[in-house]
């Protein structure tokens, strides 16, 4: 079983513990990667997003395969990579007929259909499966949110 495949605590700690251990792992790498000039707009907003991937591509490692959302977060990021150099965000086609859509009045309630969009990988979740979800999604971005405010609490004090 790989590191990203076992499973992990559901203590707080631990998690924000092991998402901290692999997120500045994920820094480190991308500080020694080359850059262009500093001051370079788009050369700032590509790293913007390279963090933006370490940061989810470590909380979903740590949560493994044993959620949805770790397992559909991490295969958009794989999908990404394998189809674009940069790893930017492709624009995302309007549909021409939205009302044929995720339009279903006897499964669907408005808000089901606003949770769905949220959470990665909730498009073929039963709804109580959505529920305990959404859950861990929302405890794991929680940490991730307090692992970086402490990062930035400890880079801005030196």
């Amino acid at each position: 079983m790989s590191p990203s495949q076992q499973p992990t605590s559901t203590n707080p700690s631990s998690l924000k513990n092991q998402f901290a251990h692999r997120f500045i792992r994920a820094l480190k790498t991308l500080n020694h990667t080359k850059t262009g000039a500093a001051h370079d707009h788009n050369q700032m907003y590509r790293r913007s997003i390279r963090v933006k991937i370490a940061s989810y591509t470590a909380m979903a490692s740590v949560v493994g395969s044993r959620r949805a959302w770790s397992r559909a977060v991490l295969w958009k990021i794989i999908k990404r990579s394998r189809n674009q150099g940069l790893l930017l965000r492709k624009r995302k086609r309007r549909n021409p007929n939205p009302k044929r859509e995720d339009f279903n009045p006897f499964r669907n309630s408005g808000q089901e259909l606003k949770l769905r969009k949220l959470v990665p990988g909730a498009e073929t979740m039963d709804s109580w499966c959505l529920m305990g979800e959404t859950a861990d999604y929302i405890k794991c971005l929680v940490a991730q949110v307090e692992v970086m405010k402490t990062l930035v609490d400890l880079y801005s004090i030196t």
